[in-house]
């Protein structure tokens, strides 16, 4: 059996390492005597039962250190060797590593001193607790200091690699518990916020759209009124600016087709500024006069069809058009639950 059993979690096996080379290398322990399961030449040996040669190890040693670190008090097996360790009435040395204090010793194995590992000034107790409880005289006080200043280096690097614990306090848990259960609820306005803005999208999918064409040519308006009826719209007809403002006043047109250069000579680019400074109405230019949009500030959104025109490619960019606009209404609508609710 080995003198001295270093209880430690897996996660912990490079700040298990560095404490089996200061004990054998700065105070003098045989390796044969410390017994490490994490470590080759120091844990279970080949062909050997694991929990077997564990419980057989843990039976009698003259000193068994336990490495309390998050991740030991986390471990199922660790737990199991503290309470052997107490059951067997062993002599426990706790050395304890921030986060962990000394609240956790006391309530876990009593009223025991431990060491926390962060305490230079406590590294000759400890060493001479071990050279003690072995009854061996180690190595000498020359070669002790020497290794005790690389021990400080080394232990600095390994504190920064430790595992941290899954876990998290009880008051952090409920905050976030608190928290979550806010979220919930929001979450659940949020939703019916938005079941009530596609209802409302819905309603105004069921409403027959309306339409405005604003077209100086008799024949190409009563063709693009055609397609408009076709497609569901409520339409009406104007040839001059003054007609267009005529007809949105009555009408309230969701979409307007529009020629740039009108029956009196009015601009259909200003009519449609005009419009839409009073109604939700989105535009399509068709007209044979496209260079002129580049000269004036052009309605956004808007959209461009050049005369002659394919019916086809007409109904598209009208289809188009009515989308943009559901979807710019729905935005609005969201946007707008949103600002009542805050």
């Amino acid at each position: 059996m080995s003198d001295i059993f270093i209880s430690h979690a897996t996660a912990d096996r490079d700040l298990a390492e560095l404490l089996v080379d200061f004990l054998t290398d700065a105070i003098g322990v045989p390796e044969t005597s410390i017994f490490c399961s994490s470590l080759e030449g120091h844990g279970n040996p080949l062909t050997h039962d694991f929990n077997k040669n564990m419980r057989e190890q843990i039976q009698h040693p003259k000193l068994v250190i336990l490495l309390m670190t998050p991740a030991y008090l986390d471990s199922r097996f660790c737990v199991m060797e503290l309470g052997g360790t107490w059951a067997l009435e062993l002599r426990p040395l706790p050395i304890i590593v921030p986060p962990i204090t000394f609240a956790d010793v006391t309530n876990t194995i009593g009223q025991i001193q431990g060491w926390n590992i962060t305490d230079n000034k406590g590294l000759e107790t400890f060493r001479q607790t071990v050279l003690k409880t072995l009854d061996t005289p180690g190595r000498g006080n020359h070669n002790f200091q020497r290794k005790r200043l690389r021990w400080e280096a080394d232990l600095a690097a390994a504190l920064e690699r430790l595992a941290p614990s899954p876990k998290i306090p009880a008051e952090m848990y409920k905050e976030l518990k608190d928290d979550n259960q806010v979220l919930k609820v929001k979450l659940a306005e949020r939703r019916q916020e938005l079941l009530e803005a596609r209802a409302q999208l819905q309603a105004m999918k069921s409403i027959r759209p309306v339409a405005l064409v604003v077209e100086s040519e008799p024949l190409i308006a009563e063709d693009i009124a055609s397609i408009l009826e076709k497609q569901g719209y409520t339409v009406g007809i104007a040839r001059t600016g003054a007609e267009a403002m005529v007809q949105a006043n009555r009408l309230k047109p969701d979409l307007m087709t529009t020629e740039i250069r009108l029956a009196d000579g009015s601009n259909g680019v200003d009519t449609v500024h005009e419009i839409q400074a009073i109604f939700d109405t989105i535009a399509v230019f068709v007209t044979a006069y496209p260079e002129r949009l580049l000269s004036v500030k052009r309605p956004e959104p808007s959209f461009l069809v050049t005369k002659p025109y394919d019916p086809a490619n007409l109904k598209a960019v009208l289809r188009e058009a009515h989308g943009t606009l559901l979807g710019m209404r729905e935005r609005e609508a969201r946007l707008a639950g949103q600002a009542s609710n805050d």
